[in-house]
């Protein structure tokens, strides 16, 4: 983390209530050396902070291996801030389909993300080889984004569903209630449906 943010080791040890001097001595051990257990609880919940701040990237392995034993409050709260969302989606309430698609327009209508989606459209194009209908849903969510036709809010949910395939938010499992449960081939029919039958509705939309 501090490779990787730039903090000295003293702003590192006042987020988790230690000394510079600790960590310190803490960074002079060898690679195998282990931090005692009782640390580890405010080192995670640092490290959520920080993927919150957009300070730390959530893709890198030792990020991940930090994350999968978070508790789901921290997780869910810390997901919600990664994604963009408001905490208006509250842990463990149903979750309708339109509330779905109203997260992922919420997603989708940050221009960082929509510029994610646009720089990384080889990562988005590759899931395309997981399968037939992995490759329909992603076309026809690129055909939106892409389409001179729609104005930009119109593209916001598959802007949304895009960023959430790229996204390695989903690595804290079933924290989220509804992006945590349905799977990004889920998201992606969700998304790709809403638009076919908005296309249905007003003929020679596309």
């Amino acid at each position: 983390m501090l490779n990787k943010t730039g903090d000295s080791p003293e702003e590192f040890g006042r987020r988790i209530g230690l000394s510079g001097m600790t960590i310190r001595r803490w960074l002079r051990k060898p690679e195998n050396g282990r931090i005692p257990r009782v640390y580890l609880p405010a080192i995670r919940e640092t490290c959520l902070a920080l993927v919150a701040e957009g300070r730390l990237d959530p893709a890198l392995p030792e990020v991940q291996s930090l994350l999968f034993s978070v508790a789901s409050s921290a997780g869910y709260m810390a997901a919600l801030r990664n994604l963009g969302l408001g905490e208006s989606f509250t842990q463990g309430r149903p979750v309708s389909r339109d509330q779905i698609l109203s997260g992922l327009l919420q997603i989708g209508s940050q221009l960082p993300k929509q510029t994610d989606v646009e720089v990384r459209s080889s990562e988005v194009s590759a899931f395309k080889k997981l399968g037939e209908e992995w490759s329909s849903r992603i076309t026809t969510l690129w055909n939106i984004v892409r389409s001179r036709k729609r104005d930009l809010p119109d593209k916001f949910i598959a802007y949304g569903a895009l960023f959430y395939l790229l996204t390695p938010v989903d690595f804290i499992p079933d924290n989220i209630p509804f992006f945590g449960l349905i799977d990004d081939f889920a998201i992606l029919g969700l998304a790709a449906s809403y638009y076919t039958r908005k296309s249905a509705e007003i003929p020679g939309r596309r």
